[in-house]
């Protein structure tokens, strides 16, 4: 151990008359320091007063006064008690600091160190002390038990090969941290929370209480999928398949409620809801939920499943039925069945204020020549230019607005059910192009124009209601354009002289 020393005479006697002296009143010094603060690291301060520095100040003394050889048998007791003193405070000192590190992220909210990473500075600092201990002090050459201990190491690691694997996957696991304690994985098959990681095995406590034990080795090689991990916002996704009578829009809209009404699912982000397959006979959905706590995932799915159930009443939405029943689908009967005939035609064309005073001859000619067309919430119905057509507005609401190139649309006016949807005005020169989109979902009757020239040459009245209100809509045009431009004249706009428009369609 002299080695660890100079040998000069000057050295030596700095080191008695001032190291010692000092090392002794400074150790006083930041004992009772820390004892007004009550520090943790009293007991390795205690240590190193009582115990390293008396020891190793007999050592010095008995090695330079007394000028003891190495190998004397008192002094390498005494040395090796000063080694052992000096673990014994590194080791106080180190479980000050492991202990601070374990609980620091339960009170920042980390994640937990691992235990192995804790424990590797305390076994790093036992090796040492044990090498400096055999070969310093005691003088003891361990080449050739180095050279023993790599053969022996050898027929082990062949021997234990699989046990070593699974010991150095652990380092790794801990080395790139996929998971720690408290996180919910699924990896093999398996799904639960993540109790423990030592140095063989990860510890695992399924969805059933029980303690599965899966190798490092295998973890190391599979696929992990963490659940807490960037955070613990997760989605759930539930398919759900609805009659394909019912309209998407009404089917997303009930699957969105019951979204938003089981419990457990957060509003921000919102859920929603989307159209996957259009099969035969149901329509296949997907609802998307998010939860912030993977361990109720499966609650939410059967929760989420009943509300639909007692939604789809509510929301005249129909579900399909069991799959064990006997559907004799006959396609060219269930087409004409759907089928919307004249008749049907004649009285939704008969049940429409503007065209209540039309004879019987000219509704006939009408419902004849008509169809129905449904459009979803939001589908644009007509755009200015690209439709001939008379298109009358029997179900739903529509809106007409300004469609403009460089801005949003403007809203103009509101379009109800029994008013004309394909009247449209020339727009002033620049102020975009009028369009109608489906505020609902709308049943609209189309008439070719060869039907609808016909019906406004035997009603002149009808004639002039359509005139009319091709001029109050310019003119409600006119009015949203100068609003837009924060013109306030456009206030004092009133409707031409002439036949009563439409109701709902005034100035």
């Amino acid at each position: 151990m002299s080695t660890l020393f100079l040998d000069s005479n000057a050295a030596l006697a700095g080191l008695i008359i001032i190291v010692l002296p000092l090392l002794i009143i400074g150790v006083g010094e930041l004992q009772e320091r820390l004892r007004q603060r009550d520090s943790r690291f009293q007991a390795t301060v205690s240590t190193v007063g009582a115990w390293v520095v008396p020891l190793l100040t007999l050592w010095v003394l008995a090695r330079v006064l007394l000028d003891v050889e190495d190998d004397n048998l008192w002094l390498q007791l005494l040395g090796s008690a000063v080694l052992l003193a000096g673990a014994t405070a590194g080791l106080s000192a180190l479980r000050v600091v492991v202990a601070d590190l374990a609980g620091r992220p339960r009170r920042s909210g980390g994640r937990p160190v691992p235990r192995l990473l804790l424990a590797l500075p305390r076994l790093l600092l036992i090796l040492a002390t044990a090498w400096l201990l055999i070969a310093g002090v005691w003088g003891v050459d361990l080449s050739a038990a180095l050279t023993a201990l790599g053969v022996t190491s050898l027929v082990i690691s062949f021997a234990l090969q699989d046990t070593l694997s699974g010991i150095a996957s652990g380092f790794t696991l801990l080395a790139d941290q996929p998971f720690g304690p408290g996180d919910w994985i699924e990896s093999e098959g398996v799904e639960g929370r993540v109790i423990d990681i030592n140095w063989r095995s990860s510890r695992i406590q399924d969805r059933n209480g029980d303690l599965v034990v899966i190798p490092n080795a295998t973890l190391a090689k599979a696929t992990i999928t963490n659940f807490d991990q960037p955070n613990r916002f997760h989605r759930v996704m539930v398919p759900v398949q609805i009659e394909r009578s019912a309209p998407p829009t009404a089917a997303i809209e009930m699957l969105i409620d019951a979204a938003r009404s089981t419990p457990g699912v957060v509003e921000d982000p919102p859920p929603s809801a989307r159209v996957s397959q259009m099969a035969d006979p149901v329509v296949d959905y997907e609802a998307f939920m998010w939860i912030e706590d993977y361990t109720i995932a499966k609650r939410v799915k059967a929760d989420f499943g009943a509300l639909v159930w007692y939604l789809s009443y509510r929301h005249d939405v129909p579900l399909p039925n069991p799959a064990q029943d006997l559907y004799l689908f006959d396609g060219a009967q269930t087409a004409i069945e759907n089928q919307v005939t004249a008749a049907d035609l004649r009285r939704r064309i008969a049940d429409m204020p503007l065209l209540r005073a039309v004879d019987d001859d000219v509704l006939d000619h009408l419902a004849a020549a008509a169809s129905l067309v449904q459009y979803q919430r939001g589908e644009t119905i007509i755009v200015e230019g690209a439709q001939r057509d008379l298109l009358l507005l029997h179900q739903g609401r529509a809106r007409l607005a300004l469609r403009r190139d460089d801005a949003e649309d403007l809203d103009v006016l509101d379009i109800e059910a029994g008013d004309f949807v394909g009247v449209l005005a020339e727009p002033p020169e620049g102020g975009g192009s009028p369009v109608v989109i489906a505020a609902t979902d709308c049943d609209v009757v189309r008439v070719p124009p060869e039907a609808a020239a016909r019906a406004v040459l035997a009603v002149p009245d009808l004639a002039a209601v359509l005139d009319q209100l091709a001029v109050t809509r310019r003119r409600r045009i006119e009015r949203v354009l100068r609003r837009s431009v924060g013109d306030g004249e456009g206030d004092s706009l009133s409707a031409p002289t002439g036949p009563t428009g439409p109701p709902g369609e005034g100035s």
